[in-house]
């Protein structure tokens, strides 16, 4: 028996039979894209349950039905080919009559050998194509003939459009051309109008370019009578506007009594109302008859009516007095031509004083100028001589400065060596013949200080007054203006009285010598007694150990005398200077 196989079950009828139903229908797919994985799988759970059921199915048969495979895919095959001869059968139920069908059976009668998965599956695939390509054609058909229809609608409702949109364009033609004809009358009207405006411009224009010049004359009118009011007003006397200020206030006098009488008959109005009210009142209290009291009554309405007319009027406001007198009616001082002219020539000769005293100004301004002048020139030449005086003097003071830099210096210079000549001096005086060697002189140097203190002693002793303020230098000056002074004096005297003053004079300075020389000695024997007696007063101090040797005495080194440039006089002077400070 083979084996039964269901039409569902063969490959490619689900596809056919989609492809042979309604042309409306989608398109079937395309049987040769790879399916998804999870349709894969499902086909082959399929496949594996289908074999198990044919197994099953075999197993049950028995031998006579069994067939080999050769039948069974001779069987596989026959059902296929009916399954598509039955798809390809038209829908009337009649037998295909088309060529490909009755080729295709004609083929299938005469073929009896076996035909392989390849073939067959190529057959389907025109087969498939061929019926994709007529199912494509039908829809673009449909589609076609659709959009026929859709473009004759259209074109219908466009021919409908356009005569709505031609009757349309000819109300609004009709209503523009009514536009326009009102448009062009009013243009018209208001062309007319403008022009009526225009004219009426230009001649506002000239009138008021007429009043604009006429007004310009006035002003300029004006301006000319302001320069000659300020000008007459310029030379009116001041009493002029005195009386003119003078008559201003009594006006304003005359006004602010004004008012106030009229603040006082209003006053005095209702005063008179209040009592003629009281009266009235005083009567009708008193009346003692009808007709009295009936008197009275009208008497009191007339009062009330009268005071309420006299209280409605109201006090007159104070005048205001910040005016000034009108222009029109100020009054001028000129009145007459002649007093302008006297003015004039008033002017006139005080003008001619004024020029005769600028003329005298300007004579007595040259003079002082030219008097400025010369002074200015003298003072020029005093100062250019005072210049060069006070250049001399510049110069007078350099030159003292510079002598008085080199008597320094020498003075320097002196002082060593008069301080070394000190010590020779000191040095020989102590050193007498029953001295021994131990005793040995001892001259301390002389300072600035003390040769400064020194010369000031000469200069006292030589009659001059004790200055602070004169230095070392002026006093040495004046002591040699002295001396010279004295020698001078020595040559006028006798020689006798000069060579005995002089001799008394050496033998008290020898004399004064050997008492400090003595005095000396006797100091520096004391002091050796003193040093004597203290050595023995000390302990003895024992030597111990080696004694020290000394060491070579230093090498001898000359002293070099310097030649002394000195002339006579100043050798002179640094002795004489030396045996007044011994």
């Amino acid at each position: 028996m083979p084996p039964i196989y269901e039409e569902s079950s063969l490959p490619g009828t689900s596809q056919m039979q989609r492809g042979s139903g309604d042309a409306g229908a989608p398109a079937p797919s395309n049987p040769f894209n790879i399916p998804a994985d999870e349709e894969i799988f499902r086909f082959r759970e399929e496949e594996k349950a289908r074999k198990e059921q044919q197994k099953l199915v075999a197993q049950t048969v028995s031998v006579a039905d069994k067939t080999t495979f050769a039948a069974q895919m001779q069987a596989t095959s026959t059902a296929e080919v009916r399954g598509l001869l039955r798809e390809l059968r038209p829908p009337g139920g009649s037998k295909p009559t088309t060529n490909l069908a009755a080729s295709s059976v004609g083929t299938l009668d005469r073929r009896k050998e076996k035909e392989n998965m390849a073939d067959f599956i190529a057959k389907k695939r025109e087969i498939f194509l061929l019926q994709m390509s007529l199912d494509t054609k039908r829809a673009e058909i449909k589609k076609l003939e659709e959009r026929a229809r859709q473009r004759e609608e259209a074109l219908k409702k466009s021919e409908q459009m356009l005569e709505e949109d031609a009757l349309r364009f000819d109300a609004f033609l009709k209503e523009n051309d009514e536009k326009v004809q009102e448009a062009i009358k009013r243009a018209e009207t208001e062309a007319k109008a403008k022009q009526d405006k225009v004219l009426e411009i230009k001649r506002l224009n000239t009138a008021t370019a007429a009043l604009r010049s006429e007004l310009n004359k006035y002003e300029e009118q004006l301006e000319d009578c302001r320069r000659y009011k300020e000008f007459l007003d310029s030379i009116t006397p001041p009493e002029w506007f005195e009386q003119q200020a003078a008559k201003l206030q009594r006006r304003k006098d005359a006004l602010v009594a004004e008012w106030q009488a009229q603040c006082d008959t209003l006053r005095q109005r209702r005063e008179a109302a209040l009592a003629a009210k009281a009266q009235a009142e005083v009567d009708y209290a008193n009346a003692r008859t009808q007709q009295q009291a009936e008197r009275a009554e009208r008497a009191i309405k007339d009062s009330l009516g009268h005071l309420k007319e006299i209280l409605k009027e109201k006090e007159p406001p104070p005048p205001n007095l910040d005016f000034q007198m009108d222009p029109e009616e100020e009054e001028m001082f000129f009145q007459e031509p002649s007093q302008l002219l006297a003015v004039y020539k008033q002017l006139e000769e005080s003008n001619l004083f004024y020029i005769q005293n600028a003329q005298e100004t300007e004579e007595a301004l040259e003079e002082l100028r030219q008097k400025l002048r010369d002074t200015k020139a003298r003072m020029d030449a005093e100062a250019q001589g005072l210049q060069g005086q006070v250049a001399a003097l510049q110069a007078s003071i350099v030159a003292a400065r510079e002598k008085a830099r080199r008597l320094k210096d020498r003075t320097l210079e002196n002082e060593g060596a008069f301080t070394l000549s000190m010590g020779n001096a000191a040095g020989a005086s102590a050193a007498g013949p029953g001295v021994g060697a131990g005793g040995s002189g001892q001259g301390g140097p002389i300072n600035l200080k003390q040769l400064a203190d020194k010369v000031r002693e000469v200069y006292v002793r030589c009659g001059f007054d004790a200055d602070a303020s004169i230095g070392t230098l002026q006093m040495l000056t004046n002591i040699e203006m002295k001396l010279e002074e004295y020698l001078a004096s020595a040559e006028v005297m006798p020689e006798d009285y000069v060579e005995g003053a002089e001799k008394a004079r050496e033998k008290e300075r020898r004399k004064v010598a050997r008492d400090e020389k003595l005095s000396a000695q006797h100091r520096e024997h004391e002091a050796r007694m003193a040093r004597a007696l203290e050595r023995a007063a000390a302990p003895v101090f024992r030597k111990s150990g080696k004694p020290l040797m000394f060491r070579s005495a230093p090498p001898q080194r000359k002293k070099v005398v310097q030649a002394d440039d000195r002339n006579d006089e100043e050798a002179e002077l640094e002795a004489y200077l030396a045996q007044d400070m011994i």
